[in-house]
């Protein structure tokens, strides 16, 4: 499953992208008003004073009173329910009409600030390379920004296999917006998920209908695998035995053989498996 998993980066960075909050645009700011025209630790306090007042039951008239403000300063700060600090709006860039052709370069893999300053050359950009070294620089962070929210592939597995109540909502969005954007893989989980449900309630009858099923999907390799040695996979399902414990020693045996960093010959491992014992 994990193996399937992997072929499907594309779609993780687009469920990542798809699935991140929405940052909201800080609230407006209207000029002139007397609330506003102070130091940001001030607005702050009374914005916090504004909130605690209309928490009580305050009006907003009552609450513009009190404090000597004007109402929709204080309806604007009610309604973000939280302090707002002043951004500037973003002043107009010489970049900004040959935008289209710096994002297109920059798909396209174009990621040296000194490269695209060429292009932009060429096209008639009068602008300075601090410029486009500061545009570059932001594309990079946000691609960084965006990988720090992809998960792990097996993660990822982990999440497909298992039943997506049992998420936390962040993931069980991701999830869901995962199985839109890429349905085969969302086909192969849910097979996944009815050979362990197979497996778990040992019935061998359900095995043929599920490796007709399972056969068309991108499980077609682990189903041929199967009908190759189906006779041991209806024991395995029908039978209580298990390798586990096969395993374990097994796994015992390598540990004690790696702590002798792989020196100790028959004899010597042979003593300390029974010493053990």
């Amino acid at each position: 499953m994990r193996a399937l998993v992997e072929r499907h980066q594309p779609e993780f960075r687009d469920a990542a992208r798809q699935s991140a909050p929405t940052i909201q645009a800080p609230t407006p700011i209207v000029e002139g008003d007397p609330g506003l025209s102070k130091g940001g630790g001030q607005r702050r306090a009374r914005c916090e004073t504004v909130l605690r007042l209309h928490g009580e039951g305050l009006s907003i008239k009552a609450i513009a009173r009190h404090l000597g403000a004007s109402r929709n300063s204080v309806r604007l700060w009610v309604r973000s329910g939280a302090f707002v600090p002043y951004r500037r709006a973003p002043e107009p860039s010489r970049l900004d009409r040959h935008r289209s052709f710096i994002e297109e370069r920059w798909q396209d893999g174009q990621r040296n600030s000194a490269a695209l300053y060429r292009d932009l050359q060429a096209l008639g950009f009068d602008g300075g390379y601090d410029i486009v070294r500061r545009w570059a620089r932001r594309q990079r962070m946000q691609v960084r920004s965006l990988s720090a929210r992809i998960p792990s592939t097996r993660r990822i597995t982990r999440w497909l296999a298992s039943d997506s109540a049992h998420l936390s909502p962040d993931d069980r969005r991701f999830i869901e917006i995962l199985r839109t954007i890429a349905p085969k893989l969302s086909d192969a989980a849910e097979h996944v998920r009815g050979f362990h449900e197979i497996l778990s309630h040992g019935e061998p009858a359900d095995l043929e209908p599920w490796l007709a099923a399972a056969a068309p999907t991108d499980l077609h390799g682990f189903v041929a695998g199967l009908r190759q040695d189906q006779d041991a996979v209806r024991a395995a399902i029908a039978e209580p035995w298990s390798n586990g414990p096969v395993e374990g020693q097994v796994n015992r045996l390598k540990l004690i053989e790696r702590s002798m960093y792989g020196r100790a010959g028959f004899d010597l491992l042979r003593q300390r498996v029974l010493q053990a014992a």
